[in-house]
């Protein structure tokens, strides 16, 4: 399979990131205003923690999914939490799409040409879908851009004012919640040895774009929507229908094509985070192949029952929003690895001093 170059790998992970703002479920208890800042950079600061096995591993040219146990078990754990987070992705695609412009859209069209699209995907590889996703990511700048024209008369600093809560546990709830949004550490930890050399550096440029771009896109939120914005479903979609470019009319349309382009290649990298996994662990190519095709088609199933079951959904939601998948998936199975191998190093040294 041919590599990839570090910097477009960090890009489609930033999009991949920034996907999961702008499609927050109405029903994600998200406390907006100036603790959300707060929040959002504590759950970077988590991040970059869970991150250090990780990285410890690539330094070194490492396995991530391999662990002391068996290298099977922690291809497993990451495959079922890539699963979940598929799912997570599609159904809140379907709900942001029926939502705004697509209301009339029977679920299943939207589910059966994601799946289809993620599966074209993965028969190109990650080559094509990287490539593709620079492309959208540079189409989402531009969108990004012509927002800010478009509301800048609107933005009231006025409405930037403290309001943090009272009670701590409710910070660390959203703090986790906004952590455990980070599937891409998993997916990075999977598709890292796809990457030609510097592997690492991908999450130099990932990082600090998705972060910067959340913080801009809360700024945007709070000072042009104000005390309208708890009440508002989708915000960014909001802020779109309000530009106004003579030029581009309104910009809604435009802002519902990026977030499905976004979703596409975060669920086709998913699906080659699957397929790698698959790969490294247990199965040839055809039947890491025909395995990925399974995880999309029971990633679809499960959409369509959660789009017309919300409430089932959001407790699905919670219990990934819990950070425990993502920890035990992105973290201890890294972590796991990581001391197999300092401890088999260690008995090796020995034994060649003895």
């Amino acid at each position: 399979m041919d590599k990839i170059g570090w910097g477009q790998l960090g890009i489609v992970l930033a999009l991949s990131r920034i996907f999961a703002e702008a499609a927050n479920f109405p029903s994600d208890d998200i406390n907006y205003g100036m603790q959300r800042f707060t929040v959002i950079v504590l759950s970077y600061i988590l991040l970059g923690i869970a991150l250090i096995p990780v990285y410890i591993l690539t330094k070194n040219g490492a396995s991530v999914i391999s662990c002391s146990v068996s290298g099977k078990t922690g291809a497993v754990i990451m495959i079922i939490y890539l699963v979940m987070a598929s799912v997570s992705t599609t159904t809140r695609l379907q709900f942001y799409t029926s939502s705004t412009i697509f209301d009339a859209a029977p679920p299943w069209i939207l589910i059966l040409f994601v799946s289809i699209v993620c599966l074209y995907g993965l028969f190109k590889g990650i080559p094509a879908v990287v490539r593709t996703g620079v492309i959208v990511a540079a189409l989402f700048l531009f969108l990004l851009i012509a927002v800010i024209i478009g509301v800048s008369d609107h933005i009231q600093p006025d409405f930037l004012y403290a309001a943090f809560t009272d009670h701590p546990s409710t910070l660390l709830r959203d703090v986790i919640a906004e952590f455990s949004k980070n599937g891409e550490l998993v997916i990075f930890a999977l598709l890292c040895s796809d990457v030609r050399k510097n592997a690492f550096r991908s999450l130099y440029v990932c990082l600090p774009a998705a972060l910067g771009v959340q913080l801009l896109m809360t700024f945007l939120y709070n000072t042009v929507l104000g005390e309208y914005l708890n009440n508002t479903s989708f915000p960014f979609y909001m802020l779109s229908a309000l530009s106004d470019i003579s030029l581009l009319q309104r910009l809604d349309g435009i802002d519902v094509v990026v977030w499905v382009m976004s979703a596409v290649i975060k669920i086709s990298l998913i699906s080659l985070a699957i397929y790698s996994a698959c790969m490294k662990s247990f199965l040839n190519k055809k039947g890491a192949r025909i395995a990925t095709i399974a995880a999309l088609i029971v990633s679809g199933a499960a959409s369509l029952y959660f789009s017309v079951n919300t409430n089932d959904f959001l407790n699905f939601a919670t219990i990934l929003e819990s950070g425990i998948p993502l920890v035990t998936a992105g973290f201890i199975v890294p972590l796991c690895n990581a001391v197999f191998r300092f401890l088999k190093g260690k008995k090796e040294e020995r034994y060649e001093n003895s």
